[in-house]
């Protein structure tokens, strides 16, 4: 018998599968730990994950997930979540947002990618539009999960990389899902009162003409992991503060994977209105994608206490903002080598352009990349990670894994390294 293979993937996968990418994020990420692990001199700025050496989860969360443990709290969750639980994340999301879809609006999954792409699967068939920025997180990587098709909606430099009313605008007829990130991994930049007030006021025009129309309506994916996390005079807003219209439309994504720091321990939601919600609790039950119920009851116990929560949040923000600050200062140092930053407003990312093409006579941003790699031991994600696939010399660094002294020790070698290759090129 003949073996017939399907293109460079293997015949015994679905279509699918064949053409499923791995996390470039990831890919860089693993390079560099293993560059690490073999004693080499690198700052790594690459992933959004945190330290625990630099950022510590909250004392009260350890503590519960322990006395939980100790009392027996193994057993199989609710597929939606601890009833404790929804109701505690309920009255955060309402205190903190003004975001009421009540205790059973609250559907649990094991860190904010499960309720994610099942926000997708819940809205999405074969062929609909999935829109989303471009710089942006793994939304594309999506896009090929859903058999959707892609809309993306490029940022500029004016815009501060985040997609605009008037872009929206233009596709909206083709849009089912919009998906919209603040503050955004990877530029760091939130949307304003106003700006996200436009784009709501976009979906609520196109949404009245499709139901005069017997038409299913745009989706509203707001992906706020980050939240809790903006620099000074920043406010994070939500839709539904700026436009209590867009309520019914909108599926709003939060974890404390960001903002309690706690990467590996898996805990993230949806909010969405109630109504919506049973399907939703059926696709996370057939995934078995829920939390540690450990984790579930010390994250209840926390979220019903929201000044112990403002507090860490107060004291992360400084944390945050030691590094940011002193990134910004060293890199705002470099310009006349080619580097300029974008403002950082939010989250744990800054934006910089190392416009390094002519002076190292390359052309792509990936050799600039291994370029800062080599010679600095500075580790960055270039923007192509994030879907922008143009070689504009843009890329990603985040501080969550990093100390202050990291930071500038990274710094030193990057400005040694940017002098020694202009110097190269004068002399040349």
């Amino acid at each position: 018998m003949t073996t017939v293979f399907m293109g460079d993937g293997d015949w015994r996968l679905s279509d699918m599968a064949n053409g499923m990418e791995r996390s470039r994020i990831l890919t860089i990420a693993a390079s560099v730990r293993e560059m690490i692990a073999q004693g080499k001199q690198v700052a790594p700025f690459t992933v959004g994950d945190f330290s625990p050496e630099q950022f510590e989860v909250p004392s009260e969360l350890l503590t519960g997930i322990v006395n939980a443990v100790s009392d027996g709290e193994t057993n199989y969750p609710p597929a939606a979540g601890l009833p404790e639980l929804r109701e505690s994340l309920s009255d955060w999301m309402k205190h903190k947002y003004n975001l009421d879809v009540g205790t059973n609006g609250i559907i649990v999954g094991s860190g904010a990618r499960p309720v994610l792409y099942s926000s997708f699967r819940l809205f999405l068939e074969p062929g609909d539009g999935l829109a989303h920025g471009v710089p942006a997180w793994n939304n594309h990587y999506y896009v090929h999960l859903n058999d959707a098709v892609d809309i993306p909606i490029p940022g500029t430099l004016e815009s501060r990389f985040l997609p605009t009313a008037d872009a929206i605008e233009k596709r909206i007829k083709e849009i089912r899902i919009l998906i919209l990130n603040s503050p955004l991994n990877p530029t760091g930049t939130c949307f304003t009162r106003e700006e996200l007030s436009s784009i709501c006021q976009v979906i609520l025009n196109e949404n009245k003409i499709r139901e005069a129309d017997g038409k299913k309506p745009v989706m509203l994916v707001y992906d706020q992991v980050y939240s809790t996390m903006t620099a000074d005079h920043i406010e994070h807003v939500h839709p539904v503060q700026v436009c209590p219209e867009v309520f019914e439309y909108t599926i709003t994504l939060d974890a404390i994977s960001k903002s309690l720091t706690g990467t590996g321990l898996r805990l993230g939601w949806m909010a969405i209105p109630a109504a919506l919600a049973p399907p939703v609790i059926a696709l996370i039950g057939h995934m078995g994608a829920w939390p540690a119920r450990p984790i579930q009851k010390a994250a209840a116990s926390l979220y019903s206490k929201p000044e112990i929560l403002e507090k860490y949040f107060d004291e992360l923000d400084q944390k945050i903002s030691v590094r940011m600050s002193l990134l910004q200062e060293r890199l705002s140092n470099l310009t006349e080598y080619g580097v300029s930053i974008v403002q950082p407003e939010g989250g744990i990312y800054l934006t910089a352009r190392f416009n390094l093409f002519e002076i190292l006579g390359v052309k792509t941003n990936e050799e600039i990349r291994q370029w800062l790699l080599q010679s600095a031991g500075v580790a960055i994600v270039p923007f192509q990670a994030f879907g922008l696939e143009e070689e504009t010399g843009w890329f990603r660094i985040s501080i969550g894994a990093v100390s202050v002294s990291d930071i500038s020790a990274a710094m030193d070698r990057l400005e040694s390294a940017l002098k020694t290759a202009f110097a190269h090129e004068r002399n040349a």
